[in-house]
């Protein structure tokens, strides 16, 4: 299977020249790539909405490329960057188009940003897509602003008269919008209006891909519709529904399409960018189902080396194969006409590394299938949260990848299972983070914690505090402690030792979450793995524990600025891994941290991939069952080649030794 490169390709149609267009087909011809996306009125050279006279200039300069490029055997697609607008930037909307603009949940109105819901913008939207798709692109591509928040320099939309005229035939009754919004955002047990608004909100961006859709395939039978993502806890907040939004949005007899969001537009730590990659892009693509087509976004901004070295770039398009991406999006040069610039030395690299992204693809990784503990999801998790102050809609975010990026960055095997099709699962490893057993019936979350191994987080324990459901736990007291209030100071793991430190201290003191203080019932089957001290010493109570041999809980919330950044501790990931292992059978690496491991369900392929700036001369790996074959084939990128070795695996008491090294930013993959 060949690794597609599509290059988002940005000109200027009125100062455009022959040269520019003679470098884009030379490029495109050394860098190996297969389809160029044109985005249309981008960024510098976006001046608001277009008409469809002003539209046609741009689609009248892409056909003579779009012919070139056929002959090349470069398919055409095309990325207008406006749907409803990034974000208010002077203009305002074209009379001649006359739509209306979004309020967002302070009552500020947009100058430039539609109205989801409008009539006019609605119909306008679909006469521009029919006018994109008359020149039969490969794809056709929604922009990452389709969405209800993140349009600078406003909030959460929209609750303009329209909406609120809504809102209030749904509630039967006159509110005003500081009233809507205030009980929507009530503490305490969700409201009638938080339905209300999620609802719209979901109805009408399903409904405007519809139309989209059917405008599309009416003149361009054959082209795919595809839809630019960002941060799923985000999307939560807007009620998308990820599986009837795509299909929407794909039309009959079409792929799923999409464009996830690679959390670095300026090079970050590997380590860093790990995390977010599961956060974010991972999340995204089990939401999005294994027969989705990913092809994932690699942006560097604001442009040239300065931003982003090649071995960074080359990094994130190989490890987009931990998403089973069928390609990769680059938006590698800027997006204000300057064109191609030949001196960065991304076509050699592109054409290196393509052999060994086609490789990886021949046994494509499917996130439903795979070993390892399940992070659960839910797209639902908006509707049910418990919110503290009532302030703020970012406290409508769930928290629930929380697990997600700590274990991949400890080198568990991970996956990420959305719940939505999966409320019966049964003798799995699951982790729970955040308000998402809200989501679930009393008889489910019996269910879903007596019968699988889970880990639980402060949150989802203090669902089940909420729930009457403690018993579950034998919890007899529990209790509070608000980080930095003098009370607890660092967590300290008694009795255990971790790459030979004694006593092992994690800090509860900066950079994490609040305490949950929990005592339980007398001769409760608890193994308690360490406890909370204060500055002086004193043991103030339990911390991490076993319940009932299969109940882990990390008893914290996490820091609304930093999240569970106190966790990532060497410490943290030993004593995990030896709670793991004395739980149940787990996969994971030893003293390799930041190595993610995933595993396919039969046991038959494994991919490695070093998110970290230091080598390892052989690989220690903690097996949960035994392997298909004491051999196996390493696959790697050598130069612009692939290399295929045979490798002896020696395997004493569960750990698996591969004498092969793993170099900084290397992925690799094992075949049995």
């Amino acid at each position: 299977m060949s690794y597609t490169y599509t290059l988002r390709y940005v000109f200027d149609p009125r100062t455009n020249t022959p040269e520019k267009d003679e470098k884009l087909l030379n490029f495109v011809q050394k860098a190996k790539i297969d389809d160029v996306a044109f985005i249309i009125n981008g960024e510098e050279l976006n001046h608001s909405h277009l008409t469809k006279e002003e539209t046609q200039v741009w689609l009248d300069a892409i056909i003579p490329l779009q012919k070139q490029l056929a002959k090349l055997g470069v398919t055409t697609s095309l990325n207008p960057w406006t749907t409803i607008m990034h974000s208010d930037r002077g203009f305002s909307v074209n009379p001649k188009i006359g739509f209306n603009t979004f309020v967002d949940i302070n009552g500020n109105k947009a100058k430039d940003m539609a109205c989801p819901a409008d009539p006019t913008w609605r119909k306008y939207l679909a006469q521009r897509y029919a006018q994109y798709a008359s020149i039969h692109p490969r794809r056709l591509w929604m922009e990452d602003d389709f969405r209800h928040y993140n349009h600078t320099p406003l909030k959460l939309m929209c609750f303009c008269d329209y909406h609120m005229k809504l809102y209030q035939e749904k509630l039967d009754k006159d509110e005003s919008r500081e009233e809507f919004v205030k009980n929507m955002l009530k503490p305490g047990e969700p409201t009638i209006e938080r339905k209300i608004y999620l609802d719209q909100a979901r109805k009408e961006m399903i409904e405007n891909e519809h139309l989209i859709e059917e405008a599309v395939h009416k003149v361009s039978p054959d082209t795919d519709m595809g839809q630019m993502t960002s941060f799923p806890d985000w999307h939560a907040i807007e009620g998308r529904d990820w599986a009837k939004l795509f299909d929407a949005q794909a039309g009959p007899g079409h792929p799923r399409v999409a464009r996830p969001h690679l959390p670095a537009y300026n090079e970050a730590a590997p380590l860093i960018y790990g995390r977010k990659f599961e956060e974010y892009s991972r999340t995204t693509a089990a939401f999005l189902g294994p027969h989705a087509e990913l092809y994932p976004e690699l942006e560097n901004s604001m442009w040239t080396p300065q931003v982003k070295s090649n071995t960074f770039i080359a990094f994130q398009i190989i490890t987009t194969a931990l998403l089973g991406a069928k390609g990769i999006m680059l938006n590698i040069f800027d997006m204000m006409g300057n064109g191609i610039n030949e001196d960065w030395g991304y076509g050699k690299m592109l054409a290196d590394i393509k052999p060994f992204a086609s490789a990886l693809s021949n046994h494509r990784l499917n996130m439903k299938e795979l070993r390892g503990i399940k992070v659960l999801v839910d797209q639902d998790s908006a509707y049910t949260a418990h919110t503290t102050w009532g302030k703020q809609p970012e406290e409508l975010l769930p928290h629930e990848k929380n697990w997600a990026s700590l274990l991949a960055s400890f080198s568990f095997a991970t996956t990420i299972l959305p719940i939505q099709d999966n409320f019966e699962i049964e003798d799995q490893t699951i982790a729970i983070a955040g308000q998402l057993l809200r989501n679930l019936t009393d008889s489910q979350i019996t269910k879903l914690i007596t019968q699988n191994t889970v880990l639980l987080d402060g949150e989802s324990i203090q669902v089940l505090l909420d729930r009457d459901l403690g018993n579950l736990l034998h919890i007899q007291s529990a209790k509070w402690h608000a980080a930095k209030s003098g009370y607890q100071s660092f967590e300290q793991a008694d009795g255990v030792t971790v790459q030979g430190v004694k006593n092992p201290r994690i800090t509860m003191l900066q950079h994490t979450g609040n305490y949950l203080q929990l005592d339980y019932q007398p001769n409760s089957n608890v193994k308690i793995w360490s406890s909370a001290y204060n500055s002086i010493d004193q043991k103030l109570g339990n911390f991490m524990a076993v319940i009932d041999d299969h109940i882990i809980v990390l008893p914290m919330d996490q820091d609304p600025k930093h999240g569970w950044e106190s966790q990532f501790s060497s410490y943290k990931q030993g004593l995990m891994q030896q709670i793991m292992a004395n739980v149940e059978p787990t996969d994971y690496l030893i003293n390799m941290p930041h190595v993610k491991l995933n595993i396919q369900e039969n046991g038959k392929v494994v991919w490695l991939a070093n998110f970290n700036l230091d080598s390892y001369t052989e690989i220690k790996w903690h097996i949960s069952e035994p392997l298909p074959s004491t051999t196996a084939t390493l696959i790697r990128k050598h130069g612009r080649s692939i290399e295929k070795e045979a490798v002896k695996i020696d395997v004493r008491d569960n750990i698996a030794t591969i004498k092969a090294s793993l170099l900084p930013l290397e992925t690799i993959q094992l075949i049995f």
